[in-house]
């Protein structure tokens, strides 16, 4: 079936193939373009292999999108309602997330060995030097002005590539983005929780793209079995000379096959897809493979292990000059449904089929503990929905108070 490319879309075609058209995914991929062909045929493979393994039938509009960019008819592509509310709340422990997340411990709770040197800690408003001992202001300035080189600061409890900026010296000065502040200025602008960091000299395969951006490689890994695996990785390009590479602000994504090697066409927040870097010109089919790609993989299955609450985690991994992996950050809530269009393979490989399993085992039993913000989605939509019954209960007394005072003749 050929959907129509112009004049008003008819949603109820979508919607009677079981495709939710309220949906981020859906819109994204409509607007991308990935879902102007559609087999129906494939459809009803798709729902037959999920209810046979996860008991439930799904939303292909992701399946459908994927046949379209790839023209491979993957079963397997899960929703990213299923990953993000189902699985990986199964896997993930995020009552305890939290502490892992924070880019102030991880020199505490991961030690992963070689990382960005530190130069200065924030935490709740106490400064902090690269030893943990807590300092004044007066001391972290001093800190602060003894390097003659760039250093990177950002927020510690977030992950969204927001508010991290260069900061540089000149004439006994510091400068933020150019212009000069002291650390007072950073009090106000950051507020609290926040890391200064060296920054790091990247490989030249991880800086041709985009060389303004500190460029990173999402590698994933799960605890399956009792056993660490590496799950499809990519590489994070920045876009518009920022200096992060996150796709929220600009930035590409490039899927990396097991041995390293890249794709040729790389996506974007919007699902849209680039031969070629849009900022720069680069041409993605000229990268050279990511150097000493089996250290990286084993790297961060070594990290995971210092770990043993989340089962599924996302890494960020800079390659170093030398093409030696550097940690940046660990994320446990990552977008694992959008990196099945980055690197045109299921999330879970070849584990698909028992972990879909194994989840709807679980599922039938236990009621998975929702990601924070997840979860204060579902308790507003709760409170709404009670405010609702409430309002009804009050005009159905008021009719039946009204109905009593005309009885009464009040």
């Amino acid at each position: 079936m050929k959907m129509k490319n112009a004049g008003p879309i008819d949603l109820s075609e979508y919607q009677r193939l079981g495709i939710k058209t309220n949906s981020t995914a859906f819109k994204r991929c409509l607007n991308a373009g990935l879902l102007n062909n559609i087999d129906e045929s494939f459809v009803k493979e798709v729902q037959e292999y999920w209810k046979r393994n996860y008991g439930k039938s799904i939303d292909p509009v992701l399946n459908i999108a994927f046949m379209n960019l790839t023209g491979s008819k993957e079963i397997r592509i899960k929703p990213r309602q299923v990953l993000r509310k189902k699985i990986l709340p199964l896997f993930n422990d995020y009552d305890m997330s939290l502490g892992y997340q924070d880019k102030n411990l991880y020199d505490i709770m991961i030690n992963p060995g070689r990382s960005p040197e530190t130069v200065l800690k924030n935490v709740n408003g106490t400064y902090f030097d690269a030893n943990n001992n807590s300092i004044d202001t007066t001391e972290a300035t001093r800190i602060l002005l003894r390097y003659n080189t760039d250093l990177i600061i950002k927020p510690s409890r977030t992950n969204n590539g927001k508010k991290i900026s260069k900061l540089t010296f000149r004439d006994g000065n510091i400068y933020l983005n150019g212009k000069r502040i002291n650390t007072q200025d950073l009090d106000r602008i950051y507020t609290k929780n926040f890391i200064v960091q060296k920054a790091m000299e990247q490989h030249p395969v991880m800086a041709a793209p985009h060389p303004s951006s500190v460029n990173t490689l999402r590698m994933y890994t799960f605890r399956w079995n009792n056993k660490i695996t590496n799950l499809p990785s990519f590489a994070r390009f920045g876009g518009n000379h920022h200096i992060n590479d996150n796709m929220e602000t600009g930035g590409l994504c490039l899927g990396v096959t097991d041995t390293g090697k890249f794709l040729n066409v790389a996506v974007d927040d919007y699902m849209k897809t680039y031969s070629r870097h849009p900022t720069t010109g680069f041409c993605f089919a000229d990268l050279e493979p990511i150097p000493k790609f089996d250290e990286i993989k084993q790297f961060v299955k070594d990290c995971h292990k210092s770990i043993l609450h989340l089962d599924v985690i996302s890494w960020d991994i800079i390659i170093g000059f030398d093409g030696k992996p550097i940690f940046l950050e660990a994320n446990f809530s990552g977008p694992l449904w959008m990196g099945q269009f980055i690197t045109q393979r299921p999330s879970f490989g070849d584990l698909t089929e028992e972990v879909l399993q194994f989840v709807n085992r679980e599922l039938k039993t236990t009621d998975p503990t929702l990601m924070k913000k997840d979860r204060l989605k579902k308790q507003k939509k709760e409170i709404d929905e009670l405010k609702k019954q409430n309002q009804k209960l009050k005009e159905a007394l008021e009719k039946k108070d009204n109905e009593l005072k005309s009885i009464k003749g009040i």
